[in-house]
């Protein structure tokens, strides 16, 4: 399972290109490589599937979703992660039909928006203009690993957003904690 975690401070290239961070990239990696050996388990337990070179990747081979999230931030999902999320909105939305016209636009919508771009050799996305002014990103942008997507964000309006909570850092892990509590 992936884990992206972490919050990365980057500048936005003339090209519109942003940094995945390298902590990013070692976990798509290791994710690849986890799924590659239980198929190759799965199929012949020979050493040799082991040590082909089907498990080596380099960031090029990257492709990414970018969507726009809620907040004036975007979305960026592994394409594996986001063939699974458009598949269920398909199956719900999509090739069923639905009554509901707003149920309809927000699956055009939210498919229409996902645009594909892949990993260039130096581990930079290209981020479509229209993504760069909906998030109000212009030259600075703040990554944000959320477990199974990243999030990019105006360094600014991540700052507002998170400042906006009548809790402190110490009120919200009290309220929503990292620790189960116990049942009696």
């Amino acid at each position: 399972m992936l884990c992206f975690t972490g919050k990365f401070p980057y500048g936005v290239d003339s090209k519109r290109r942003v940094n995945v961070p390298a902590s990013a990239i070692n976990e798509l990696i290791r994710e690849h490589k986890d799924s590659s050996l239980s198929s190759d388990n799965d199929s012949d337990n020979s050493k040799d599937n082991k040590n082909n070179n089907k498990n080596e990747l380099k960031e090029s081979d990257f492709i990414f979703h970018i969507t726009r999230g809620p907040n004036d931030c975007l979305f960026v999902y592994p394409r594996e992660v986001f063939v699974k999320k458009a598949s269920r909105l398909n199956s719900h939305f999509g090739y069923r039909g639905t009554e509901d016209d707003e149920e309809r636009r927000y699956f055009l919508e939210t498919v229409s928006d996902a645009h594909p771009v892949r990993c260039d050799q130096q581990g930079r996305i290209t981020v479509p203009q229209e993504h760069l002014e909906y998030a109000k990103i212009k030259d600075k942008v703040l990554v944000i690993g959320a477990v199974d997507h990243l999030e990019l964000w105006n360094p600014d309006v991540y700052n507002e957003f998170i400042g906006q909570s009548s809790f402190t850092p110490k009120d919200r892990v009290r309220r929503y904690g990292w620790v189960e509590k116990d049942s009696e």
